[in-house]
């Protein structure tokens, strides 16, 4: 309640001030500043506040000589109805800003308050005018005119300035800048006594010098932005007005002539050329601050970010690199305008070039994987995408690359496939990736009509050594028996540990003879036999930490089977090898057993 007071009491001292001071006719004045401080209030402080509009019109029209509570009444229901009105109007926009941020809010007060608002207010006010005898029925169109006119010039200068200077500009806070204030406000001050006041006019004369105050009006929206150039314009607004009145600078026959229309048109003009200029000049500042904390930000996410970010032209050639570029190349200011693709490794560097293009031609990022070659000649595994910037009529401009080293994840990638393939001890493919292999070959047998063989391997004398002088010795024989194996077959033949002191060797793509797979799989088997048969000197350290070496001697039973295409499946190969392994050690181990 206090506030609403407050505003009515401040709505009737501006409207006796302005009927007063800027009024020509003493009833109606072609700028009202309370029209102004009405809307802004409601625009703040909602609907409940157009009772103070209401309150502070009766007020004021009661204070003046001659006028009764009839039309001081009809008076202040104009004023709060054109208040509610305009506001209405601008909130069924939803994007309106009241600290026009924009230049279309600007335009929204301008075009629906200052203009559509304003003329409900004129209406009724002008014709509570007549209706109480105070104008003639004839004066009713002229008043009409000159009421919305003021109505409309004051919601377009002291809206807004009620409307921005709800915040104070921070920037104005610093004494430096303090003082530009009051050295750009003063001097369009001094500029408006001298063109609306007529100071020193004997000095100057009468040239027509009110296209200056254009100059200071933009001076302010360079230097002061929006804030500056609204108390400006207002300052200017009332020195107009008052030279006017008084008969005296560049509108001293205004009011005898046109009615204070040409004050009105230059002021109006003048207030959208400034506000317009003020906004514009506000949103590029606030656009480049804007830039300057995105800027900062993305300069405190790569320098603190392991991933490699670069940016690109179309070419490929590097703008920019991260901070986290030194860890694989030095500094990376030595990078500048390099060519990104001279560090690729030669047998991928066409690959990521060919997708680097499509990136660019298509605007849509891919991800690919290959290898940097580092100063040191050493390779290190990247993940990379890209992304296109596109320039404002929508053509790639440049490319932004963000890596990461992906070659721990890669080696623990290939840990773990060891560990899912491979034997952890021999390091020889295990039970699951001689199935898989055993597999393609069968396919293979199928397709090119050649004989592959299955070895089933089994050892003779392992189990005494274990025994004698513990596992990791056995383990030690375990990993020769495999080198050796693997030295006696080709590289297209798997060599597998099927479990304990078991393996199996698959030979592939032999001949398309039955009886010559036969011989080739007999002279590998023989070979291998004979290799395993060979001795071995086991060197191992035992409790007491002395490091010891023994001689062994481990023969080995063979099994063999042939197989093509898929006469038979996976488990049936590995049974019959088996079978014949078995047979092998039953007469008399250290022999080669084929199935029948």
């Amino acid at each position: 309640m206090r506030n609403i007071i407050g505003l009515a009491l401040l709505y009737a001292l501006l409207a006796r001030g302005t009927v007063d001071f800027l009024s020509s006719s003493g009833i109606v004045s072609i700028i009202w500043l309370p029209s102004g401080l009405a809307l802004a209030a409601v625009l703040l402080g909602g609907s409940r506040y157009a009772w103070g509009v209401f309150a502070g019109g009766c007020v004021a029209m009661l204070s003046i000589p001659g006028q009764g509570w009839g039309i001081a009444v009809t008076q202040g229901i104009s004023s709060a109805v054109e208040a509610l009105l305009a506001a209405w109007l601008l909130h069924r926009g939803k994007e309106f800003d009241i600290d026009f941020r924009q230049l279309r809010d600007f335009l929204q007060l301008v075009l629906v308050a200052g203009f559509i608002g304003a003329i409900i207010g004129a209406l009724l006010g002008a014709a509570s005018l007549v209706a109480f005898g105070v104008l003639d029925a004839t004066q009713y169109p002229e008043h009409f005119v000159r009421w919305w006119m003021g109505d409309a010039l004051g919601i377009i200068l002291f809206t807004p300035l009620i409307l921005v200077w709800q915040h104070a500009p921070a920037r104005w806070l610093s004494p430096g800048k303090m003082l530009e204030a009051a050295l750009v406000i003063g001097l369009a001050f001094v500029a408006g006594q001298i063109i609306f006041l007529g100071w020193f006019d004997h000095l100057i004369g009468g040239y027509a010098k009110s296209f200056f105050m254009f100059l200071f009006v933009a001076l302010a929206a360079v230097r002061l932005g929006i804030h500056g150039t609204l108390i400006v314009l207002v300052m200017v607004a009332i020195q107009g007005v008052l030279g006017a009145s008084n008969g005296v600078g560049q509108f001293a026959y205004d009011i005898a002539h046109t009615q204070l229309l040409n004050y009105w048109l230059y002021m109006v003009t003048l207030s959208l050329v400034g506000i317009t200029l003020a906004t514009f000049i506000d949103k590029e500042q606030r656009d480049k601050e804007t830039l300057r904390e995105q800027e900062e930000f993305f300069r405190m996410i790569t320098e603190n970010i392991d991933d490699l970010i670069a940016v690109l032209d179309l070419e490929g050639r590097r703008l920019y690199n991260s901070p986290s570029y030194a860890k694989l190349f030095g500094d990376p200011r030595n990078l500048l305008n390099t060519d990104s693709f001279a560090e690729v490794h030669p047998d991928e560097r066409e690959r990521v070039k060919q997708v680097f293009q499509e990136t660019v031609s298509t605007g849509v990022g891919q991800r690919i994987e290959f290898r940097f070659v580092l100063p040191d000649g050493t390779t290190r595994d990247m993940e990379s995408r890209g992304g296109v910037i596109f320039n404002a009529e929508g053509k790639p401009m440049h490319v932004v690359v963000v890596s990461h080293d992906i070659t721990e994840r890669k080696r623990i990638e290939e840990r773990i496939r060891n560990l899912a393939f491979y034997d952890a001890l021999t390091q020889l493919p295990n039970r699951r990736m001689l199935n898989d292999r055993l597999g393609q070959a069968m396919a293979a047998s199928k397709r090119t009509g050649l004989y592959g063989a299955l070895l089933f391997l089994d050892l003779d004398n392992f189990k005494p050594l274990n025994d004698l002088h513990g596992h990791n010795t056995g383990d030690l024989l375990l990993i020769e028996v495999g080198r050796r194996m693997t030295n006696c077959v080709r590289q297209v033949d798997t060599v597998a540990r099927f479990g304990g002191d078991e393996f199996v060797v698959m030979l592939s793509a032999l001949d398309a003879d039955h009886d010559a797979s036969r011989q080739q799989a007999i002279n590998v088997a023989e070979k291998i036999r004979a290799a395993v048969d060979e001795p071995y000197e086991l060197t191992f350290t035992p409790e007491n930490g002395e490091s010891i070496t023994i001689r062994h001697h481990c023969s080995c039973s063979i099994g063999a089977v042939l197989f093509l295409n898929h006469e038979a499946s996976p488990e049936d190969l590995i049974k019959w090898a088996d079978m014949a392994m078995y047979r092998a050690k039953e007469t008399g181990r250290n022999r080669v057993e084929f199935h029948a």
